[in-house]
Formats: C-alpha cells, structure tokens, sequence
C-alpha cells in the first residue's frame, strides 16, 4: 500500500508552473515513494503476521529455522510464530492452549497417556499443511521421556454416509480419504 508522493502539492500553487520545479518533483517524487515502501515494510515485519518475505528471511535466520523452496509466506509465518510460542515447562492446559493459538480451536484432537507417557495430536485435513511444523513444535515442548504422535484425521465413514455411492463414484479412494469435500 505504497503512498503517492508529489512534491508540487506541499508548494504554493503559483510555483507550481515553473518548470524547473515540476523537473525536482518528478524526480524527487519516486526516490520518496520507494522511502515509503521501505518505511511501510519495515513497520510491517516488525509483526509476524504481517511479515514480508525479507521479514520472514530475517525471522528465520535469527531463529536457525530452514526452510523449503515451495514454502509459502504463510507457512514460514506459521514456522516462525510456533518457534515463538515455544514454552518449557510442559503442562497440558498450556499444550491445549499453544495448539488453540495456532491451529484454532477444533482443527484437532488432542490424547495423552501420562501411565503410559505419550501424547497424540490428531490433526484435521484442513491444517495438515502444518502437521511438520506441529510434529518439531511438540518434540521441542514436550518432556524428552513422552512418546510424541501427530497423525492427521482422515475423513471417516460416517462423514461420507450423506452422499450416493454415484455421488462417490466420482472420486478415487485416496481423494475420499485426504481431500476435504463440500
């Protein structure tokens, strides 16, 4: 959301028709444009969710974080803002909480075993983008002698029971499974 700068308009308008002072202007006029693009980024990456490409290159060097080529901005925000929401001590209620902030509420299923010493993060088709970025959050918060699962809920039975098997025709077994239907 780049500014549009024009110098003429701070002069009085009776200067405005000399010449030499509509040259200044116009080119003057870009190098304070790109002035106000750079301000803008600048504030924009001081903010996760509104991070920038050079922003979320900058975030991630500080954080050691490596990233793939077909990764979009949204998911490296998403990395960055995990690493962020990182916090040592475990204690489920604030594992509950970490996962409502990123994921929402709903978008998964969380199951522990204390006895048994696991814990079971299954995500839904919608958010199973982020299931690495969920699986390196709970190795890295979770106690070190707790089994860690991220599994991603796939589409059951009963959640394809309203369509006809003409309906379903249409589909191949793995689309059913993995792909969220409407």
């Amino acid at each position: 959301m780049a500014r549009k700068v024009d110098i003429l308009s701070y002069l009085p308008p009776i200067l405005h028709e000399i010449k030499e002072l509509q040259k200044i202007a116009s080119l003057e006029n870009p190098s304070l444009e790109r002035i106000w693009e750079l301000t803008e980024s600048l504030l924009g990456n001081q903010f996760i969710l509104t991070l920038d490409e050079r922003g979320a290159d900058r975030y991630e060097r500080m954080l050691g974080l490596v990233t793939g080529e077909s990764e979009t901005l949204e998911t490296r925000r998403f990395r960055i803002l995990s690493r962020y929401q990182e916090q040592a001590p475990y204690s489920f209620p604030v594992l509950k909480q970490l996962l409502d902030s990123l994921l929402g509420e709903g978008k998964y299923e969380l199951t522990r075993s204390t006895s048994e010493k696991w814990v079971r993060v299954k995500l839904e088709l919608t958010v199973s983008r982020e299931f690495e970025i969920v699986e390196v959050l709970l190795e890295r918060v979770t106690p070190q002698n707790m089994l860690v699962y991220v599994e991603i809920r796939y589409i059951q039975h009963s959640a394809l029971a309203r369509f006809t098997h003409a309906q379903l025709a249409a589909y191949t077994h793995k689309q059913l499974r993995e792909e969220v239907l409407s």
